[in-house]
C-alpha cells in the first residue's frame, strides 16, 4: 500500500508544492494584518487547502489510465481505496503543519493568540477538511472527475451546511445557535470523522462494481 500512497502524493506534487506556498504567504499575512478573525480564517484555509487537490489526484489517474492499470496490481480493491484515504489523512496533517508556522509567527511578534480562537479555528478546519473529503471522493469516483472543481466547492459548501445544521439542532443546549460554541465544534469533527468512516466504506463498494477504462 505504501506504493500506491507514494504514487497518489506524486500526481498531485506540483499542486502540493503551490499549496505549501500558499500557504507559506498565509503564514505572513499576520505581519501586516493583526485581526483575530482574520487568523482564524487563515488556520483553517490552511488546513483546508491542501484536500482540494484529492480532484487533482484523481484526475491525473483517470487520464494516465493509472486508475485502469492498478487493478492489475497484486492489490485488492478494498486495499487501493484505503490507500486514497491515507492519502487524504496526510494532506489534513501537512495543512495542520503550515498552520503551526502562522502560530509560530504570530508568537515571533509578541500576538496575544486566544487558546479558544485557536481550538475553533483547528476545529473548523479539520471538520471543513475531513467532511469535503468524505463527501468529493466517492462522487468523484462514481461519475468522474470532469467536473472535479464544481464537485470540491459543492462538497466544500455541503461541509458548512452540515455544521450550520449541527449548530441549529444543537441550539437548545448552546443558548441560542452559536457556530463558534465548543459543543458544536466537537459535534462537528466527530460527525466528520463518522463521515469520513462511511465514505471509505461507500467507495469501497463503488470501486468494486466500478468498471475502469
Amino acid at each position: 500500500m505504501r506504493g500506491l500512497v507514494r504514487n497518489n502524493i506524486y500526481s498531485m506534487a506540483s499542486n502540493i508544492q503551490l499549496s505549501f506556498i500558499i500557504a507559506a504567504v498565509m503564514a505572513l499575512v499576520p505581519i501586516v494584518f493583526r485581526e483575530d478573525m482574520l487568523l482564524s480564517m487563515i488556520l483553517a484555509v490552511q488546513i483546508f487547502i491542501f484536500v482540494v487537490n484529492t480532484g487533482t489526484s484523481l484526475r491525473v489517474d483517470e487520464t494516465s489510465k493509472w486508475s485502469k492499470f492498478e487493478l492489475t496490481l497484486p492489490v485488492r480493491r478494498h486495499t487501493i481505496v484505503r490507500a486514497k484515504y491515507v492519502t487524504f489523512v496526510l494532506l489534513i496533517l501537512m495543512g495542520i503543519l503550515t498552520s503551526l508556522l502562522t502560530l509560530a509567527v504570530c508568537s515571533a511578534l509578541g500576538m496575544s493568540i486566544d487558546p479558544v480562537m485557536v481550538t475553533y479555528s483547528y476545529g473548523f478546519g479539520l471538520t471543513l477538511a475531513i467532511t469535503s473529503t468524505a463527501l468529493m471522493y466517492p462522487v468523484m469516483l462514481k461519475i468522474g472527475t470532469e467536473k472535479n472543481e464544481m464537485i470540491v466547492f459543492f462538497s466544500g459548501f455541503a461541509a458548512v451546511g452540515i455544521m450550520l445544521l449541527l449548530a441549529a439542532i444543537l441550539a437548545p443546549f448552546t443558548e441560542g445557535m452559536q457556530i463558534r460554541h465548543p459543543l458544536v465544534g466537537t459535534v462537528s469533527t466527530c460527525t466528520a470523522i463518522v463521515l469520513f468512516i462511511i465514505s471509505y466504506f461507500v467507495s469501497v463498494r463503488i470501486h468494486r462494481k466500478k468498471e475502469f477504462r
